[in-house]
Order: C-alpha cells, then sequence, then structure tokens
C-alpha cells in the first residue's frame, strides 16, 4: 500500500512541481487557498492554513504519512510591511501544522530561505551557519524552522532563488504568495512583451529551478532524511548574469535587461550580498543537481511548449 502524502501549497510554483513528481510512488493529497490547480491524480481541498479548526478537520481525515508545507508569503518586501500576515502564515499557522502532524504521527517537511541568514558571508552558506536574519521574512522563516525541528525526525529545507514556469491553469490566477508570479516566469513574460527591465547586479545568488528543487525534497523524504538540508546547485551567480543567460538560452532580447543596484532600485529592506547556499549535505546522499544550462533549456521547453 502506497504511503500517503499531503501537499500544502498545491497551487503555488513548488507544491504543484511536488504533486506532479509525487503522484508514481505516493497516494498524493493536498490544499491550495487561491489558486486550483485541478489535479486529476490529487485529492485536493480548498483551505486557508490560518484556519485552525478547517488544518485539523482536513488532516485528520487523511491521516498522512508525510506532510509537506509549500505555502507561504514569498514577498520579502510585503512580509516587512503586513507583519501581522506574515507572522500568522510563518508562525502560528507551522506551530499548528506541526502539532496536528505530531499528533498524526506524520513526518512533516518544511520549506525555507536563505533569508535565515544575513548574507554578509563571503563563502556559500552551510546547515552549519549560524542564522542570523535581517529582514522580518527571515524571522518568521527561521521561528519556523525552529518549531518544526523540534520533532527530530520533521525535514526543512532551504533554498536560495527559486524560479520557474506554472502550469497554464494556474499562470494567470492570484496568488496567496503575495507575488503575481516567480522571478523567472517574471522575467521571461516581461522579455516576450519587448518591455525593458532593471535587475539587481549586487547581489549573489544559487537560482534553482523548482523542478529541481522539488525532486531534490522527495529524494530527501525517500531516503529518510531529517533535520536542515540546503538545496541549491553549485552556482554563485547575480541576478543580471542570470537573467542575461536565461534570455540567451530562450532567444530572447538581453538587450531589454539593465544592471541596477539594490540602492538604484529603491528597495528598502536588507538582504545582504551573499544568498549562496553550500549544498554539499544533500549531495553526499546521492542528489545531484542540473546544471544551469540543463535547467534553463528544461525551462525553455516548457515555456514554449504552452
Amino acid at each position: 500500500m502506497r504511503k500517503k502524502i499531503f501537499i500544502i501549497g498545491l497551487g503555488g510554483l513548488t507544491g504543484s512541481k511536488l504533486a506532479i513528481m509525487a503522484q508514481n510512488d505516493y497516494e498524493v493529497f493536498g490544499s491550495y487557498n487561491l489558486r486550483n490547480p485541478e489535479f486529476t491524480f490529487v485529492k485536493s481541498v480548498k483551505l486557508d492554513i490560518s484556519n485552525v479548526p478547517e488544518l485539523q478537520k482536513a488532516l485528520s481525515e487523511i491521516h498522512p504519512d508525510i506532510l509537506i508545507n509549500a505555502s507561504g508569503i514569498n514577498s520579502v518586501d510585503y512580509c516587512e510591511s503586513h507583519q501581522d500576515e506574515a507572522r500568522r502564515i510563518h508562525i502560528d499557522a507551522v506551530k499548528c501544522i506541526s502539532e496536528i502532524a505530531d499528533s498524526l504521527g506524520a513526518k512533516f517537511v518544511h520549506l525555507s530561505s536563505d533569508s535565515v541568514f544575513d548574507g554578509m558571508k563571503d563563502a556559500p552558506y552551510t546547515e552549519k551557519d549560524r542564522p542570523n536574519p535581517i529582514n522580518f521574512y527571515g524571522h518568521t522563516k527561521l521561528a519556523g524552522e525552529k518549531i518544526v525541528l523540534k520533532n527530530s525526525k520533521n525535514l526543512v529545507v532551504r533554498a536560495s532563488v527559486l524560479y520557474g514556469w506554472l502550469l497554464k491553469q494556474l499562470s494567470n490566477l492570484p496568488s496567496s504568495s503575495m507575488k503575481p508570479s516567480n522571478f523567472g516566469q517574471w522575467l521571461i513574460t516581461k522579455l516576450i512583451s519587448g518591455e525593458k527591465v532593471k535587475i539587481i547586479a549586487d547581489e549573489y545568488d544559487s537560482p534553482i529551478i523548482a523542478d529541481d528543487f522539488a525532486r531534490s525534497i522527495l529524494h530527501l523524504v525517500k531516503n529518510n532524511q531529517a533535520g536542515v538540508f540546503h538545496s541549491a546547485p553549485p552556482i554563485r551567480i547575480t541576478r543580471y548574469d542570470f537573467s542575461i543567460k536565461l534570455a540567451h538560452i530562450l532567444g530572447l532580447n538581453s538587450g531589454l535587461i539593465q544592471p541596477v543596484s539594490n540602492k538604484e532600485l529603491g528597495r528598502i529592506i536588507t538582504t545582504g550580498f551573499n544568498k549562496c547556499l553550500d549544498s554539499n549535505k544533500i549531495k553526499r546522499t546521492g542528489f545531484k543537481f542540473l546544471s544551469l544550462e540543463e535547467s534553463l533549456n528544461l525551462l525553455k521547453k516548457q515555456v514554449f511548449s504552452t
């Protein structure tokens, strides 16, 4: 009998990829808030994770073996100006989910971010580096991690910049993550429409395509890993250079991309210059990341096949 996996955030980029990849090995369940992916292979329910009675009812009825939280407010700037909401989703709801998972004996997998670090280290951050968030988003993500890790069998997976191509049925729907689209999809849409874009050139990332991120999460689950893992290919690149490479591989006009600094862009949120993550720990479990070229060619195939 196949294990039951419940994915919170089916309508998001990572959640939808997880559901598609998990269907061959698990009985897949999940929830969505605003965006219903309408998967025929998933038993899904509309759910606001801040509604504790609804959450308790849905999870208790299904009694999953594995519970993955792929939901959240993914805008650092939005969290800074909407702190009560960020606290409710990233801390209060995570506490409730974690307690429910414990009561059901389910393994809880929580997705986190490089924002738990201050971004001032000269090398990629490892799982052993001490977190030191410098914005409210990072503070809430770290608080959520601490709650989840109280149970030693639980798993936290951090990513740096996440990008990818949403399914057609989701791309035009409003999102509860407070971002209309992820960075990659936003950039591609702008370039296809011939719009000039200003891209940050003074911040280094380890960008990962959502397909690879989802694959890494399921790899860790299948291998019964616990604790904290970083999921990031061995890349150190600015968003500007990444954008230029993306434009070249997808055959888009890179001349529309203009480099700017965080300060020139007018951002008031402090993020640090280094958002790179070291992922040697997950590599030692046998996981191999796609190269940047492989990832962008996969993205190209998804963009131009829809």
